[in-house]
């Protein structure tokens, strides 16, 4: 690490009247949901980033600490890219930032780590300056982060993470449109296996490179076909329809299905186990299922989970809901 700023155990000695002080926290997500690659995302309960922002009169300096998983301080984090970028933005001068990340969503499984990181930063920063930010400024901003970890920013993470619910990226104009469902709670199992040979790679940009660069007409509108779908079954509250939508994917999963060992055993299986969709989460390497219950889903998740576990591979899963929260603040 290089300079103070990437100090993350330095102690700062101020006074208590100069602190300002925040924390604020934003939901994991699962991007891409089958059909609707780069476009479409969902807000996860359960599985949250905790942020702590203090600022203290100063020099500009910022401190990044990061806890939980194996994630890197200092400026290697994406939080340190998204407050540097906001006092920049909105020429905050005279303060030092000490952040504190508190990882509660596993990096490199596919469910949004770094974005929510981002978007319970800049939230955060928002809140602690008290700055009116529109939404569109605050999906920037979370973008950078994601821009920092993944390459390029990917705003269906970060949107997820920050309004929570369904969101849809209108990439033409770089716009969200956010849809909390009405009378339908979507439970979903999450199954995150750990892949050695995923380990140590950039993950989404390994995602990304398995990926067409072309793709013909037909495919176009069979995957525009099963988006229509998806959408339809979301403003009708029809979860049936949303699991076959969800289970269809003409451009990514057939690309992206490689890296995980067994994908499609595991596909036939959550069906037979009475799953109504299945698909990647984000770039993987996680696989979601959705069901009318969490007890369905917690079945579907033991079981997926148990036949990876006798197939020798490590995985761990989750049971969860589409959370109507995004990022907020908890003091």
């Amino acid at each position: 690490m290089r300079g103070e700023e990437n100090a993350p155990n330095t102690i700062i000695r101020v006074r208590v009247d100069e602190v300002k002080y925040v924390i604020a926290k934003a939901p994991g997500s699962i991007a891409n949901l089958g059909p609707g690659f780069d476009i479409l995302s969902i807000a996860i309960s359960g599985v949250y980033d905790i942020v702590e922002v203090f600022s203290t009169s100063g020099n500009g300096k910022i401190y990044v600490d990061s806890k939980g998983f194996d994630v890197p301080s200092g400026e290697s984090n994406v939080a340190y890219t998204v407050a540097k970028s906001f006092i920049e933005k909105y020429d905050i001068k005279n303060v030092d930032l000490y952040i504190k990340v508190v990882k509660g969503v596993p990096p490199a499984s596919g469910l949004g780590s770094s974005g929510a990181t981002s978007a319970a930063t800049a939230f955060a920063l928002a809140k602690l300056f008290q700055i009116n930010i529109s939404n569109n400024e605050l999906l920037y901003l979370s973008g950078l982060g994601e821009a920092f970890a993944a390459g390029s920013p990917h705003y269906d993470n970060v949107a997820a993470s920050l309004f929570g619910g369904f969101n849809i990226i209108d990439i033409n104009k770089n716009r969200v449109y956010n849809i909390k469902p009405n009378n339908m709670k979507i439970n979903i199992a999450i199954v995150i296996p750990k892949i050695a040979e995923l380990q140590g790679k950039k993950k989404t940009e390994y995602a990304r490179s398995l990926l067409p660069k072309q793709i013909d007409l037909d495919i176009h509108i069979k995957q525009t076909s099963a988006l229509a779908k998806l959408i339809y079954a979301i403003f009708n509250n029809d979860l049936d329809i949303l699991g076959e939508a969800i289970s269809t994917d003409f451009i990514v999963e057939p690309h992206r299905a490689k890296m995980i060992p067994y994908y499609y055993e595991l596909k036939k299986l959550a069906f037979e186990y009475g799953a109504l969709g299945f698909n990647i989460s984000g770039a993987g390497p996680s696989i979601f299922t959705i069901h009318k219950t969490s007890e369905e889903a917690r079945y579907v998740g033991e079981k997926l989970s148990g036949f990876l576990n006798n197939k020798g591979i490590e995985c761990s899963f989750i049971v969860s809901y589409v959370s109507e929260s995004g990022a907020e603040l908890i003091r």
